[in-house]
């Protein structure tokens, strides 16, 4: 964020010789991919978004300093800053409130500066800042008629209090053999020796002091510039960061801990409230989902007993939790923390890596059933089997492989998603082959029971594969139908770019109109307090930023720039349960209480923030065709069913005093443009003059006239002038006039081009993307008219774009993954054909993804993208396992119609219990991992179960086309099981 004041400047003026300049300047920096501006009266305000690329700041950010600091002397006198914050993305995981009953604002910060000293002391905390607090002045206000009496001027009353408070030194001499510094006295010690200040007017004789002609009082900045309040009494928050690598389950409680030791030795009246700990929500996700992930573990394990009995279940199922603790391992070392990405890529990666484990248990199974010697068995199946697993987890590491190298925040944010799944799936495949055959060795029985295939399910399976082989064309025809159909249906399901967070909280952004003043914010917002707190069976706490956005105490929330027409409203419930319904009846509250505001309701975000569902961009040249624009946009879509909430982001015009000097009249009297300007502002808002030093603290003495001129404009043309210079006074009315103007309040850019926000949230059950879909037509429609002026454009935003966005990003690593895995399947088959076949066994997973969305209502959102990108990953473990065993079946003589059957059925067992134990496995993520979690684990399920079953059918059949096989009036004989012998 890079901050600009240039006090009294209209937006117009802000924006052309402070913002713009600025935007220009920065604009040169190759990696800066978005500027976001706004140009306010007398502040200029502009995000700078780097490339999600670039992960080393520090440096970027200094070079950002540069190219303000080379632009900084073009900017006008007057200017204040730039100011760099680079400490925008902060997060503060803890809250504390500092309220005490009949203290003032002075005695509360005393109070949390103290506890932020002993907060400091604890090695675990970075940084504590404090909201809310009150900046102090001294106030001389004066009254034109007192100062024309005593023949003082304002200008005598600056020149006084500056030179009379100096802390300059006095020289130093030396005495002797010591040298001593001289110091004259004149620093103000106390207000009162301001007060007993005493000025001479030229040609008098006494003096008089300042008290005589002024009142001098100590009080806090007015109007004030940001309150907090903490269920509903004033108070101060302290928001406290935890330093880089910490973890919040230590850190936040410790920080509690000291905050309730502090509080036994505070005065009575004072009340310290830690009131959000973030540790509260992480350790009761990380609690949910290592339930899901040993729940899962419990799943998988009974799944494989019952496919492959006690002995073998029990040594393929002890894969699970070794891999998991090798994973665990090598966590710390990658730096990934334990938090519920990494725990969820836990889970998923449980179904995958029981495969590599079942298929070397049964093909030593296999080789003790035919009689070869244990120790034989396990070296000819780790001699035969590390490849094609090596490969197998490649080739699934390959599908993950996109999420690692997309540069967008959402691939940053699931980026452990990948190191996670690698790490387990190398982990499964070194333990296949060492720990898994040592088991074997030991514990698995020699029986020679041959393996017929006799059997219902065998027999049921077969007269299917056969079935397919002989009638391949329409077999063929009717996958193509299935898919084509699945494609079809697949515009059915709602689209989601990432679902709210469960959590038993709401914000509220209550925003006046513009040019309110904040005290005028605060008393209305004590309304919406007072409905708030007296909803005690759903409430639990409320906490309010008035004039201010306040901390980021949640990564994913979008903190609003200081303004004093807004509020932040932080509403913790009871328990999530109330959170919809409370919605509701919040915002029918509002909107029948507070017509004439803007406000948004809404729940906390997942993944990176997104703000309003859905955004539509109106930029042009014109400040007023883009008003005109946006109503004509508002009229159009506001009869979208969903469309609720419709606001922008440029707000109210406001009001502006324009006071027109007469130069010439202004000249003959002696007066300038600045005797004017500094007059007024002296008089109403108030000029600093010096500072009064008290201990560590600077509070600023401010003169200005009572309140009685401050307030009401209607006396300003009766207002006096003063000339700085010679020292003369006249009405303004003699030398100026004056005239009420509307402004824009908030200019606001987005990529150096003037830029308005219609924003809309939605409602009625509806997605955005459902919404979106209807408004883009109509919207377009409007451009095509003829009365459209040219240069505007209209851009849409929101869920829908930031998901396609997301998925973009994800997809420009697509082409890379798929050419490695490509590469790995030329390289282990030495063969064109069968790498298109592995390949051609993918699409057919629509068709189960899109009816199982569709059943279990889940959107298709950028989580449930991820998961069809993984699934990709076990159809081609699958498939690479089926075509491998083609090979070793032909390898070993089998005629190529008999080599398809017997490979099919061998391979039947294992692929069948992967699929089983990965859906099992990713059943209580679907049920209890929530609306993050749900539609991922939903298109893994439903995608696995129908493309195994298809990949058990497909796979032969595409063989046989490929290299054309043809199976005839085929009859199994079990004497073909003779001639598999491997060499």
């Amino acid at each position: 964020m890079v901050m600009t004041w240039f006090p009294g400047a209209p937006p117009s003026k802000v924006e052309e010789l402070i913002t713009d300049k600025l935007e220009s300047k920065i604009q040169e920096m190759p990696e800066v991919t978005k500027l976001e501006s706004q140009s306010m009266t007398g502040v200029s305000i502009i995000a700078v978004e780097v490339g999600a690329k670039y992960t080393d700041m520090a440096p970027i950010w200094q070079k950002l300093r540069n190219k303000v600091a080379d632009v900084q002397s073009e900017l006008p006198d007057g200017t204040q800053g730039p100011i760099i914050d680079d400490e925008f993305g902060d997060v503060f995981p803890v809250m504390v409130a500092v309220q005490g009953d009949g203290y003032t604002y002075r005695e509360l910060k005393n109070v949390a500066d103290d506890l932020r000293s002993a907060l400091l002391e604890d090695p675990q905390v970075a940084k504590v800042n404090i909201f809310g607090a009150q900046a102090e002045r001294i106030y001389v206000e004066f009254s034109n008629a007192r100062l024309a009496k005593a023949g003082v001027s304002p200008q005598q009353l600056m020149s006084v209090l500056s030179s009379e408070n100096i802390l300059k030194p006095g020289g130093n001499a030396k005495v002797g053999p010591e040298r001593i510094i001289i110091e004259a006295s004149g620093a103000f010690n106390s207000p009162d020796e301001i007060r007993r200040v005493s000025i001479r007017s030229p040609g008098q004789d006494a003096a008089v002091y300042l008290q005589d002609i002024a009142e001098i009082r100590r009080d806090f900045v007015d109007p004030p510039e940001s309150m907090v309040r903490y269920n509903g009494e004033n108070g101060l928050i302290l928001a406290i960061s935890m330093v880089a690598d910490g973890k919040v389950t230590d850190m936040a409680p410790a920080v509690v801990q000291r905050v309730e030791s502090i509080q036994q030795a505070m005065p009575w009246g004072i009340e310290l409230t830690p009131f959000f700990t973030q540790e509260k929500y992480v350790t009761r996700s990380i609690n949910d989902f290592m339930v899901n992930l040993l729940e899962a573990f419990a799943f998988v394990v009974a799944v494989m007993f019952v496919f492959a009995g006690l002995r073998s279940g029990f040594i393929t199922g002890i894969l699970v939790p070794m891999a998991m603790l090798m994973c665990f391992i090598f966590m710390p070392l990658l730096h990934i923390s334990l938090h519920q990405v990494s725990i969820a890529a836990l889970i998923i990666a449980l179904g995958m890596l029981v495969d590599n484990g079942v298929v070397t248990n049964e093909n030593i199974l296999v080789r003790l059933a035919r009689g070869e010697d244990r120790l034989q068995a396990v070296g000819h199946a780790v001699q035969e089997l590390w490849l094609p697993l090596l490969t197998s987890s490649l080739t699934t590491i390959c599908a993950f492989l996109p999420i690692a190298i997309a540069t967008s925040d959402v691939a940053e944010y699931c980026f452990s998603l990948f190191q996670v799944i690698a790490i387990t799936l190398f982990c499964s495949w070194f333990l296949s082959l060492t720990l898994i055959p040592m088991l074997c060795y030991y514990f698995l029985k020699p029986e020679k029971t041959a393996q017929t295939f006799d059997n219902v399910f065998y027999r049921t399976y077969r007269t299917l594969l056969v079935g397919a082989l002989k009638h391949r064309a329409i077999f063929c025809a009717g996958t193509i139908a299935l898919l084509v159909v699945a494609l079809w249906g697949f515009r059915f399901i709602p689209s989601l770019f990432f679902p709210p967070n469960e959590r038993e909280m709401l914000l509220v952004d209550f925003w006046q109109p513009y040019g309110t003043d904040i005290s005028t914010t605060s008393e209305r917002l004590n309304k919406l307090e007072k409905f708030l707190l007296a909803q005690t069976n759903e409430i639990d706490n409320v906490a309010c930023f008035i004039g201010s956005g306040g901390p980021r105490w949640y990564l994913a929330l979008n903190v609003e720039q200081d303004n004093p027409n807004y509020a932040n409203v932080v509403v913790t419930l009871k328990s999530f349960g109330q959170v919809a319904d409370f919605e509701q009846r919040l915002n029918h509250f509002l909107e029948n209480e507070f017509p004439d505001c803007r406000h948004t309701v809404k729940r906390l975000e997942n993944g990176p923030p997104v703000g309003a569902p859905v955004k539509i961009y109106i930029s042009g040249k014109d400040v007023d065709v883009i008003y005109t624009l946006r109503d004509r946009i508002r009229e159009t879509i506001a009869a979208v069913p969903g469309v609720v909430n419709l606001r922008d982001d440029w707000g109210e015009w406001t009001k502006k005093l324009n006071v027109h000097v007469n130069q010439e009249k202004a000249k003959q009297a002696g007066f300038t443009s600045e005797d004017v300007a500094t007059s007024l502002q002296t008089q109403i808002s108030g000029m600093p003059v010096t500072e009064y030093r008290e201990g560590k603290d600077l509070i600023p003495v401010v003169i200005r006239s009572d309140k009685a001129y401050r307030e009401d404009l209607g006396k300003i043309e009766s207002m006096t002038i003063y000339s700085f210079a010679g020292g003369e006074n006249i009405p303004l009315l003699q030398i100026a006039s004056t005239e009420l103007e509307w402004q824009p309040s908030n200019i606001r850019r987005r990529n150096r081009a003037r830029t308005m926000t219609l924003m809309s949230d939605v409602g009625g059950g509806r997605f955005a993307s459902d919404v979106l879909a209807e408004i883009i037509p109509s919207v377009q429609k409007l451009q095509q008219q003829a009365d459209w002026p040219a240069g505007y454009t209209i851009e849409f935003g929101g869920e829908d774009a930031e998901s396609a966005k997301a998925q973009e990003s994800i997809m420009a690593g697509v082409p890379l993954a798929m050419g490695l895995l490509a590469l790995i399947l030329i390289g282990q088959f030495n063969s064109i054909r069968r790498p298109i076949i592995i390949v051609l066994t993918i699409p057919p997973m629509i068709v189960g993804i899109v009816p199982g969305l569709l059943l279990t209502n889940a959107p298709f959102g950028f989580m449930a993208f991820l998961g069809m990108i993984s699934l990709m990953g076990i159809i081609v473990n699958n498939a690479i396992m089926m075509i491998d065993r083609i090979e070793i079946e032909r390898g070993n003589g089998q005629a190529p119609g008999d080599a398809l059957i017997v490979a099919a059925q061998r391979r039947l067992r294992p692929i069948i219990v992967t699929a089983t134990t990965t859906v099992i496995g990713l059943v209580p993520l679907s049920l209890q991992g929530g609306e993050m979690w749900r539609p991922m684990a939903n298109t893994i399920m439903f995608g696995l179960a129908f493309s195994t079953l298809l990949t058990l059918l497909l796979c032969p059949v595409l063989y046989a086309l490929f290299f054309r096989i043809r199976v005839g009036n085929y009859a199994w004989d079990p004497a073909v099981l003779n001639k598999t012998e491997d060499n």
